[in-house]
């Protein structure tokens, strides 16, 4: 009974904790999933290549914003890679840009992304950022397939956001690899853990 009453009590905590990640995780990842670039009327290449530009900008200053902090290699490699890989799209995407090179995003930059991830630290920040870039990523390939690759009419332009969406599979591919990793690893240390005690409870 003693051992039940302390099971319970542990997976409470357990819930409770879950339950302050997932809140911020979820307010963290509406921002990101609104697109405030989003243009509300017809999409023309401008508009298009000023949204990526977005997308860029924010996955690399997130990814830079946060990375100091992350506890776990695997998910500091994925916010390495991240910071890298959108840093050079970047480069790529600018020439193509409007109003030499003035995107959406420099006028309506949202820094409580970063800020909310930054009130977090060790584990749960490594589980907030990664659940935010499974969630940000699954969302980009979904909008270049259904609105930014159909909506290009520049041939090279669609090309560059075809090679785009190649790229942005494969960080939402490893990003779904650490989650599931994560996950794994902390599973395990939490059930290592409550045996520890149980044993420990019930020695003489």
């Amino acid at each position: 009974m003693e051992r039940m009453k302390k099971n319970n009590v542990w997976m409470s905590n357990a819930r409770g904790i879950a339950l302050a990640v997932f809140t911020l995780t979820a307010g963290v990842t509406g921002r990101a999933l609104a697109d405030p670039t989003a243009p509300t009327g017809p999409i023309d290449d401008a508009r298009i290549v000023s949204r990526v530009l977005a997308m860029n900008r924010t996955e690399e200053r997130t990814a830079r914003s946060v990375k100091a902090k992350l506890g776990s290699v695997a998910v500091w490699q994925l916010a390495d890679r991240i910071q890298s890989d959108y840093a050079d799209l970047d480069r790529q995407f600018l020439p193509l840009a409007p109003s030499g090179g003035e995107s959406i995003e420099d006028a309506v930059a949202d820094p409580k992304d970063a800020a909310d991830l930054l009130k977090l630290s060790g584990a749960a920040l490594d589980k907030a950022y990664v659940d935010r870039e499974v969630e940000t990523h699954s969302a980009f390939v979904a909008t270049l397939d259904r609105e930014l690759i159909p909506g290009a009419t520049n041939p090279a332009l669609r090309q560059r956001l075809v090679d785009l969406r190649t790229d942005v599979a494969a960080q939402l591919q490893q990003a779904q690899s650490v989650q599931n990793a994560e996950w794994f690893q902390r599973t395990a240390q939490e059930e290592r853990a409550d045996i520890s005690k149980e044993i420990s409870n019930d020695g003489p």
